[in-house]
């Protein structure tokens, strides 16, 4: 029986690291993982809690969550990469988060609280902006766990899902949300079919409904909604990101919002 239970833990930790690991693909790539730690646990309770039982000794709650969680080395580069943090302070920040989400998971998985992806998001992001304002007194733009009004149009956790989707069944978009350039006149075509794919809209649409669009303003309609950043924005459309912002303005004047 003892056997069997091994067997079934071992096929729950690979599940685990392959669901969990998948979520540094969005991004921010550990807002990403942090988002899929919490959606194992509340999508499959029962091995979430086979893979949390392991019973190796832990002299501290680092020692903890190296054993139970993993993912350390990539966590603190992605850390280093969406906050610019170094050292100990990437390590900090990393275990102090950790430690948070590990327990918001054990609440849902026990029952103790019914609280949905988007509000267990909302409490990541006022640890992580507690956190930082700790390391650097609060004056980094980057720090909410949601993504801000210049990251995307619906700012909710479906729409990073939906994108995840779309990057890992298109070479392209996962290249440039991994390392954002201009985008060639050619390469729009693709960029305009994934748009079509995952949000059922075309240029032609668009223009349709709303006559007065240039095609700067659909594609940056089609970026917004591929949730790209104004500075990611700057550089696939080779334009400052003081003209993006002012080309959104002028946009969301045509569209009434």
């Amino acid at each position: 029986m003892e056997g069997v239970l091994e067997a079934v833990r071992t096929e729950a930790r690979r599940l685990f690291k392959e669901r969990v690991g998948a979520g540094f693909s969005l991004n921010p790539p550990f807002k990403g993982m942090g988002l899929a730690f919490l959606w194992f646990a509340i999508d499959e309770p029962q091995l979430f809690k086979l893979v949390m039982d392991d019973k190796a000794s832990a002299i501290s709650f680092e020692d903890y969550i190296d054993t139970q969680v993993g993912f350390k080395q990539e966590s603190i580069a992605a850390i280093v990469q969406s906050f610019g943090l170094q050292g100990k302070d990437a390590e900090m920040l990393y275990y102090q988060l950790m430690l948070v989400g590990i327990g918001l998971a054990h609440t849902c998985v026990e029952g103790g609280a019914a609280l949905s992806i988007p509000q267990l998001s909302e409490i990541l992001g006022k640890n992580v902006r507690a956190f930082l304002m700790v390391i650097r007194a609060g004056n980094d733009e980057r720090e909410s766990f949601m993504p801000r009004e210049g990251t995307g149009p619906e700012g909710d956790v479906e729409s990073y899902l939906l994108i995840h989707s779309l990057a890992g069944q298109n070479h392209l978009l996962q290249e440039l949300h991994a390392a954002p350039r201009y985008i060639q006149d050619n390469e729009w075509v693709e960029m305009e079919r994934v748009f079509r794919n995952g949000f059922s809209l075309t240029p032609e649409s668009l223009r349709e409904e709303h006559p007065n669009l240039t095609r700067g303003d659909v594609r940056l309609m089609i970026l917004s909604r591929l949730q790209f950043s104004v500075s990611e924005q700057a550089l696939l459309l080779g334009i400052s990101p003081a003209s993006v912002t002012k080309a959104r303005q002028r946009l969301k004047a045509k569209l009434g919002m």
